[in-house]
């Protein structure tokens, strides 16, 4: 409807968006009531084995976490220097996640530092995936949202042991 006096649009009474006044906690509890899961819609070689998988993009992760909005959760990501050494002024780059409520001054925030070899670091797509490997997991932990397990298949096969056995009485060194 537009006011006539001042020639401004207003949105209807019954359009306006209110969100029930949770606090931080409140409001992830009821996001993750949801049961909200990221679309997988990318796809990688696997190295070994040839196979393709599917995982959750950036963007997937973002279109699921949205979903919080009518709860009042928002985001903020950012790329951070920790500094982890005085003596040789070195530093990780870390991407750190804010999950925030409009109703609540409360934050959860998870960091993940980007580790990448001094090769890894003059190439800038090596930067650029490693930093959006980091805010994908950081948002899918703060939020919740089951991930795929990149190496799942081979952390699930059992270990077996191909050593010979050692004869009795011989000591092993404990």
């Amino acid at each position: 409807m537009t006011d006539t006096k001042t020639n401004t649009k207003k949105a209807e009474t019954s359009k306006v968006w209110a969100v029930k006044k949770y606090t931080l906690g409140e409001a992830l509890l009821e996001f993750q009531k949801l049961q909200v899961g990221a679309k997988k819609s990318g796809t990688a070689q696997v190295t070994h084995g040839g196979k393709q998988r599917t995982y959750a993009k950036l963007e997937d992760v973002i279109a699921a976490v949205s979903q919080g909005n009518q709860f009042g959760l928002y985001f903020t990501q950012e790329i951070v220097y920790v500094y982890t050494s005085h003596a040789d002024s070195s530093s990780d780059v870390v991407v750190r996640t804010t999950v925030r409520h409009i109703h609540d001054d409360a934050t959860f925030v998870s960091e993940l530092p980007i580790m990448l070899s001094d090769a890894q670091k003059a190439n800038s797509q090596a930067v650029g995936s490693a930093i959006t490997y980091a805010k994908r997991y950081t948002l899918q932990s703060l939020y919740g949202l089951p991930s795929e397990d990149d190496d799942g298949e081979k952390a699930s096969k059992p270990i077996i042991n191909t050593s010979k056995p050692k004869p009795r009485g011989e000591d092993d060194g404990l």
